[in-house]
């Protein structure tokens, strides 16, 4: 979420994680889960990047794009995103205490076309009940080596561990640095990634002049850093690049300019120098989405190797639950420099 937000309306009482048990094949390998999962009636409408036919943005290349609409009120508020290794599966963290997932479908080119099969699940707590309100404000989704998950919540700053779905395994709170908790209500843990190494990376949303408080580490084993941001943008998801670098989305949004995204490039040697404690976490914008393109509130980003050796990099929109916004996933090609 986004204190520069226009408008913000909520709906308390929903949010979403997923990890489902019921489509034909398993979801990243999660085969059940205590809470059943609802399907979603939702259709997907092919997209395109710019009216004027406009494909390359910096160093990324658009591959296709897709819009997802229905009446369930669930489709919406996506804060980040997890993409298979080959695609076709996709999980998603809402606002509003629940998660989404479903299949991507393809052309014979590759293009991005659609999305089926979607299904949502509630968000549980510690105390295995569905989250609502304030508690459910899912931002950061991270899939662990081991088939188990960390959902980054705000509001009320903390990390959650589902071990191999929701409500499976003995959920935890993951013991974050003490800084956290003294986060700004709707500023806290929008970017979360697994680095190569498996540390994990935490960003704030709230930042002063463009710094925004970071870490890098496992539990009990925390460095404090910074990362560099563009004001007014504001880093809101990370992936982390089969060679170990970093991509950070960051959002903007103003009555006037609209929404707009840059994508910053952040070099694997500059992570290892800031958990050394020795500098801020800076990187190399290599593309941004503004208006007249397909701009809206992107949230979430996340990348994966194709069959073919191509790199490619995802958007997720959260709508807000605006008539005026959409719900749409965005898939370009990472160029070689």
């Amino acid at each position: 979420m986004n204190r520069q937000r226009p408008v913000r309306r909520r709906m308390s009482g929903f949010a979403h994680l997923f990890l489902f048990a019921a489509l034909a094949a398993p979801l990243f390998g999660i085969t059940a889960c205590s809470a059943a999962p609802e399907q979603a009636a939702a259709v997907s409408t092919p997209l395109e990047l710019s009216e004027d036919g406009r494909e390359r943005v910096g160093r990324l290349m658009f591959r296709g794009g897709i819009v997802l609409r229905g009446d369930d009120p669930r489709l919406g508020g996506l804060s980040d995103i997890r993409i298979g290794d080959d695609g076709t599966q996709f999980a998603a963290v809402s606002d509003s205490s629940a998660a989404l997932v479903g299949r991507l479908t393809y052309d014979q080119t590759g293009r991005l076309t659609g999305a089926k099969d979607i299904e949502v699940v509630s968000l549980n707590g510690v105390d295995g009940t569905p989250l609502s309100g304030k508690q459910g404000d899912a931002e950061g989704l991270v899939r662990l080596p081991d088939g188990g998950w960390l959902v980054s919540f705000e509001r009320e700053h903390r990390v959650l561990h589902y071990p191999s779905g929701l409500g499976q395994g003995r959920l935890r709170r993951l013991n974050l640095p003490a800084e956290v908790a003294d986060l700004p209500t709707n500023g806290g843990l929008e970017a979360m990634t697994r680095l190569a190494d498996d540390r994990l990376l935490l960003i704030a949303e709230d930042g002063e002049n463009g710094v925004h408080l970071a870490w890098i580490g496992r539990e009990g084993e925390w460095t404090t850093l910074g990362y560099r941001a563009h004001p007014p943008f504001l880093p809101v998801s990370a992936a982390t690049l089969p060679n170990g670098d970093l991509l950070v989305l960051e959002r903007r949004a103003s009555w006037i300019g609209g929404w707009g995204n840059r994508i910053v490039l952040v070099p694997a040697a500059n992570l290892e120098r800031a958990a050394d404690g020795r500098g801020i976490l800076e990187g190399t914008e290599i593309g941004r989405i503004d208006p007249p393109m397909t701009a809206d509130n992107y949230e979430g980003v996340d990348v994966r190797v194709s069959s073919d050796g191509r790199t490619l990099v995802y958007l997720v929109s959260d709508d807000n639950f605006m008539f005026t916004q959409r719900t749409i996933i965005l898939m370009f090609e990472l160029l070689a420099e």
